[in-house]
């Protein structure tokens, strides 16, 4: 299914679904899903928060210890971004 809105109402569902937590996807899914059930949305679990994350990570091929290393490499360069602007700053 396809639906056309203009720019200005997806910018304000993808702030209010990035407010809930959750994807725009998910968003949208649980205000069809109230509408239809005529009850609160259905809150997104962490298991349906993370699955794509799990998803992309199983179709990666990296190892745990990989994927350990990338992210603290990519800690570690904000970390030196950030002291570069402080050190700048003062």
């Amino acid at each position: 299914m396809t639906v056309y809105l203009p720019r200005e109402t997806v910018l304000t569902l993808r702030e209010k679904a990035a407010s809930a937590g959750v994807t725009l996807e998910v968003y949208l899914q649980n205000l069809a899903q109230q509408d239809a059930d005529d009850g609160p949305p259905r809150s997104a679990t962490l298991d349906d928060i993370l699955a794509p994350i799990r998803e992309g990570f199983a179709e990666s091929g990296l190892s745990e210890d990989e994927l350990t290393n990338l992210f603290e490499e990519a800690r570690e360069e904000v970390w030196q971004e950030q002291q570069k602007q402080k050190g700048s700053s003062e």
